[in-house]
């Protein structure tokens, strides 16, 4: 008992040290941008994603729709990316307040660190317990936190719908996730092991999406395609393909680029079923009632992981759903695919630091080519896993790949 009790002080404690320490550091714009420089991460205003939704209140309350371009927009946060009811809760805290919005600024922080130090005890394995902590001093962790994007609340409610066995519980932590933001959606595996938990997630997610249509279809509109080393996804490979395609004067234009970027969001998306199926049909097994923890996150990080990069852009921010895979992949994975694994993770999590430069160098497109041929790598075994895992609890007959 006295072990259990020291162990949450010392969770509390560095959470505490850490979060205060950040905060502390945004109070100086000068030591903000020097430090943050140092670490090679292009620092703007601090926390500037989160304090970017009080731009879009300030729009609505100015009779401005945040969703379109308006004539007072902010030149980098010129259209509302993330669904409206964030700006109720800004509008609802008051957190246009410097106080308000610095307090829970510190609670987002303190409860990000907690999550990471919990996360970080939990895992046994000491190789694991390694890529983690190469993890939190990444480049990506580091934007995620000096820009303090919305994606570290995700996140932590992700995590909190994974430790909660309580079906109530998890799904309380799953809506509210999904409510903030659509694509937590694709973690609703973690319900698998119940077929009629399952059911009843997913038609309330369905339901949930269809009266969110509208503002669904304008998000969308507003996604920016980064053609960046450090970002992720289809719509960022079809947008890098694009500009060097007009570059170079060849066959990808404005007037087939939206056909072209479509099929290829099919094209990525059936060689995932391919492999997920495959995982699937190669380990089938006696259907299983339990599910494992590391199962439970590979479903969850995998899941964002596999969705994310069929039908989104994402910066490499977001590549923090994938410390939640390292624990399965490292007990499962033969140790050739583990180190493989490893090393690609370690690449993608500092892509940040091979941005930069002329974007149609030969040396820019050699780097980037391989970071995203690693993110590919990192899809697929992704993948090949949530495939296994689901064998264990779906009952299929897929004959075609080969077995009978």
């Amino acid at each position: 008992m006295k072990s259990f009790y020291t162990i949450i002080l010392s969770k509390l404690f560095f959470s505490l040290l850490l979060s205060l320490g950040v905060i502390y550091l945004s109070l100086s714009h000068f030591n903000w941008m020097s430090f943050w420089g140092f670490l090679n991460i292009p620092a703007s205003d601090p926390f500037s994603d989160f304090k970017a939704l009080n731009i879009f209140l300030e729009y609505k309350n100015n009779g401005f729709d945040p969703y379109f371009k308006n004539p007072i927009s902010d030149p980098i946060h010129s259209v509302l990316i993330y669904p409206s009811i964030w700006l109720d809760i800004f509008d609802y805290l008051n957190l246009e307040k410097d106080l308000n919005f610095k307090i829970a600024t510190f609670l987002i922080l303190f409860v990000y660190f907690f999550v990471l130090i919990d996360l970080f005890l939990r895992i046994e394995s000491k190789s694991t317990k390694f890529l983690f902590i190469i993890f939190f001093f990444s480049t990506s962790n580091f934007l995620l936190i000096e820009r303090l994007n919305i994606e570290i609340i995700l996140f932590c409610l992700i995590y909190f719908s994974i430790i909660n066995k309580g079906f109530l519980k998890r799904f309380f932590f799953y809506t509210l996730a999904l409510i903030l933001k659509i694509f937590p959606i694709f973690s609703i595996f973690i319900f698998i092991e119940k077929k009629n938990n399952f059911c009843i997630v997913l038609f309330f997610s369905i339901i949930y999406i269809f009266i969110l249509r509208d503002e669904i279809s304008l998000i969308k509109n507003n996604i920016i395609e980064y053609a960046l080393i450090f970002a992720y996804g289809t719509l960022s490979i079809s947008k890098a393909i694009y500009f060097y395609s007009t570059k170079l004067n060849l066959f990808i234009n404005n007037e087939n680029y939206f056909f072209f970027k479509n099929l290829l969001i099919v094209g990525v998306g059936f060689l995932s079923v391919i492999v997920i199926f495959l995982g699937f049909r190669l380990n089938k097994k006696k259907i299983s009632s339990v599910i494992t923890f590391n199962e439970i996150m590979l479903l969850s990080g995998g899941g964002i992981y596999i969705g994310t990069f069929i039908f989104s852009a994402n910066i490499d921010y977001r590549l923090v759903f994938l410390i939640l895979t390292i624990p399965y992949i490292f007990k499962e994975g033969s140790k050739n695919l583990v180190l493989f694994y490893s090393i690609c993770l370690i690449a993608c999590f500092n892509s940040l630091v091979f941005e930069g430069g002329n974007s149609y160098s030969t040396i820019y497109f050699i780097i980037g080519s391989l970071i995203y041929l690693m993110k590919f790598f990192i899809l697929f075994f992704n993948c090949y896993f949530f495939g296994k895992i689901c064998s264990k609890f779906v009952n299929i007959n897929i004959n075609f790949l080969g077995k009978t």
